[in-house]
């Protein structure tokens, strides 16, 4: 039987059932999509309906239902009952429309039948199944999602429990449990959902759906700060996944990404950026052939790594040749990439056009300029961007002369949006930089003046949240190039002609370091 089981079949299915014959009713591949998320070949949900006895009425019709006639020679198990009355109405709702009547029924007569079924009843796994799948058609709260685990963990003692349902019903207890612990994250919806997942690990066949099981195992320590245990699952998935199965190892390698950059995040290690950067750079040379959207995001990652990385770096380290990689790394991607995704290989193609590792030339500036507004057309008042595309305009102000305040206008509109003070710092400091460039040139008092509110406003955020040595020594900077300031503006109120002294400033990254 290859099908729902239509109305007409079903006097025959139990006609069939009365023998002790075992039914396979098969719902469809959209059925088995709602409970696991992703599109599966139809697979078998197995209901047995063993030595139902079904009752011939006076006139010889058997109508398709478990009726018994007034004159019944021998007394219905109420446990087959109950379930044959649940099987219909579950039929019914997989084969006429999903009615929630239907569902309301099926899971009514389930429960009934489940109560009155002992341990050992011959129905009682059937009757768990059933439920159980019926119960995965609700929206599921935290009770409903223990009910359905429990009833799996009998079930996983049953020979007949087939691999497909199991999976199905591990899969739908992972994302259950998964979504309950972003919302409020707790120890017991964390282990509940690694058991979930290590399930679906278990009752998978296929080795794409192991490996995604892993990811989801390695996603979900990742996520509770559990990097080595993480990393473990990433490199044992990796470990056994064969040298033939290009878009399953970048999909392995896109995982460490991920951590990698979580990494980082938490130890500021730039160890963690270099083993990024070498994962990506050997999938991409080794795997030619993995499909261009995840290629790209491989070459989006791998840029934007070296992009972070050359701003750890010290700057007698010559890096342009790391960065020109970035370059050509991020403007294949930009080339593979459309929608939302090229916006962000954009960015990462810009930071790296206009850092100052490379020394950008006048045309690689207005490349990235160009990039940089063309990216906020489509994401309007990102303060990042603002910033990257205000670094990109100071240095054609250096390189070619051009406009001061459109530079500043853009930092000013980024300080405006961002409360983390460390970064506003910089900014202010990029602020004060560009003035005393302008300014040096000139030798206008007012643009001296905002050079050194700038400045101070550079030392007032970072003392907010300095906790360092190089944050106290960042804030002697500011305030000593503050006092420059202030002297140099002493000097030019004397009209003395000694004025013509350039004072000198640094530019801070606010962009291209920083991990989007």
């Amino acid at each position: 039987m290859t099908g729902f089981i239509s109305n007409t079949a079903k006097l025959e299915l139990l006609t069939k059932a009365s023998r002790g014959v075992k039914v396979c009713m098969r719902p469809s591949a959209k059925f088995l999509q709602l409970l696991t998320g992703r599109p599966l070949q139809v697979a078998a949900v197995v209901v047995t309906l063993t030595t139902i006895v079904i009752i011939a009425v006076k006139m010889g019709n058997l109508l398709c239902g478990c009726r018994r006639s007034e004159d019944t020679s021998e007394e219905v198990d109420p446990v087959s009952r109950l379930y044959t009355e649940g099987a219909e109405a579950w039929m019914r709702y997989l084969d006429e429309g999903h009615k929630p009547s239907d569902l309301a029924e099926t899971l009514e007569k389930s429960n009934e039948a489940l109560d009155a079924a002992r341990d050992d009843h011959p129905q009682r796994n059937d009757i768990l199944l059933m439920l159980s799948f019926a119960m995965l058609e609700q929206n599921l709260d935290q009770a409903s999602l223990e009910t359905i685990e429990k009833h799996f963990s009998e079930l996983e003692g049953w020979k007949d429990l087939g691999k497909a349902e199991a999976r199905a019903i591990a899969a739908r207890l992972a994302s259950g449990y998964h979504e309950s612990y972003n919302q409020a994250p707790s120890d017991s919806d964390f282990e509940r959902c690694l058991s979930s997942y290590t399930r679906v690990r278990k009752y998978s066949d296929k080795l794409e759906d192991r490996t995604e099981a892993n990811l989801k195992i390695a996603a979900l320590h990742q996520q509770r700060g559990q990097f080595e245990a993480a990393m473990g699952v990433i490199d044992n998935a990796k470990s056994t996944c064969p040298p033939d199965r290009p878009n399953l190892l970048s999909a392995i390698s896109m995982a460490k990404f991920t951590l990698y950059q979580d990494m980082y995040k938490s130890t500021g290690s730039s160890e963690e950026l270099k083993k990024a950067i070498a994962e990506g750079e050997d999938t991409l040379q080794i795997q030619s052939d993995i499909l261009p959207a995840r290629r790209a995001a491989l070459l989006t990652g791998v840029a934007q790594f070296i992009c972070a990385l050359s701003e750890a770096q010290p700057p007698e380290v010559d890096f342009e040749g790391r960065m020109r990689d970035a370059i050509r790394y991020a403007r294949e991607s930009v080339e593979l990439n459309a929608g939302e995704r090229g916006i962000e290989a954009s960015i990462v193609l810009a930071n790296a056009l206009s850092s100052r590792r490379i020394e950008p030339t006048t045309e690689e500036l207005d490349e990235a300029i160009g990039l940089y507004r063309k990216a906020k057309e489509g994401l309007g008042g990102d303060q990042e961007l603002l910033a990257s595309l205000a670094g990109a305009i100071e240095g054609e102000v250096v390189s070619a002369g051009t406009t001061f305040q459109s530079a500043v206008k853009l930092y000013e509109e980024a300080l405006a949006m961002s409360t983390d003070n460390r970064w506003n710092s910089s900014i202010a400091n990029n602020i004060a930089w560009i003035y005393v460039e302008k300014a040096n040139r000139t030798k206008n008092e007012a643009d001296y003046e905002k050079a050194r509110d700038n400045y101070l406003k550079a030392a007032n955020y970072l003392e907010e949240v300095g906790s360092n040595l190089g944050d106290a020594n960042d804030v002697g900077y500011f305030r000593d190039q503050a006092e420059a300031v202030t002297g140099t503006i002493a000097t030019l109120k004397q009209g003395s002609v000694a004025l013509g002294r350039k004072l000198t400033s640094k530019r801070l990254s606010t962009a291209e370091g920083r991990l989007r």
